[in-house]
């Protein structure tokens, strides 16, 4: 089902999430749209402050397969396209459904499947790591065709890595592990990219273009 939402102000995101039927609700059961939904509206709150989009704007759902998750226009002309892509991997989801569906209330991270059963060993590359394939993943996609639209691939991490990044300065040596990642890949990433912008919405910060001159800003 097509939804479109229309933001005048940033006030109107929280309209736009009732619109659309958020708050997600639990893993088993919830629609990848909603989630999607989720993640974008999180990315225009970080970036409408900061003037990355001029408002008024609308959002409606993509027609895939030849569209993105996501086109945004304004004055009835389109001027951006959002792919959202989770950083992950399936053991991972596997074992955090899993957790989802159990009684058991300590579950530990690994126990049912996941990585990191042995203890947290450097989740800061993992994390990294993920975003990059990620990244890697939607090549030929239509969120990296050629547009007169400005492209926005929006990746969020969500994974047993993720969860163990506790805080702030954890997240901060993650974000300092993707800068690297990135710069061994530099090439390969810009070429599959194909001028479309990348960007990390983490649970502390927002990496706004991380693949030229990524700029880091706190989630509010």
């Amino acid at each position: 089902m097509t939804q479109t939402v229309e933001i005048r102000r940033l006030e109107d995101l929280d309209c736009a999430a009732q619109t659309v039927g958020l708050p997600v609700g639990p893993r088993t059961g919830r629609s990848k749209a909603k989630k999607e939904w989720y993640v974008l509206l999180g990315f225009l709150k970080a970036t409408i402050p900061q003037n990355m989009f001029e408002l008024p704007i609308t959002v409606r759902n993509g027609a895939p397969p030849d569209e993105p998750d996501f086109v945004m226009a304004r004055c009835d002309a389109t001027v951006g396209l959002f792919e959202i892509t989770e950083a992950t991997v399936k053991a991972d989801q596997k074992e955090r459904t899993s957790f989802e569906r159990s009684t058991t209330k300590n579950n530990l991270i690994g126990k049912a499947g996941g990585r990191f059963a042995g203890g947290a060993s450097r989740p800061e590359l993992a994390w990294a790591k993920d975003i990059v394939d990620a990244i890697r993943r939607k090549r030929g996609k239509a969120i990296f065709k050629d547009s007169s639209a400005a492209g926005h691939l929006v990746v969020y991490p969500n994974s047993n890595a993720s969860i163990l990044l506790f805080d702030e300065d954890d997240e901060r040596r993650a974000v300092d592990e993707l800068r690297e990642e990135i710069a061994k890949h530099a090439t390969t990433l810009s070429n599959t990219a194909n001028g479309c912008l990348v960007h990390v919405l983490g649970k502390r910060f927002l990496c706004f273009d991380a693949l030229g001159e990524m700029r880091v800003s706190m989630l509010g």
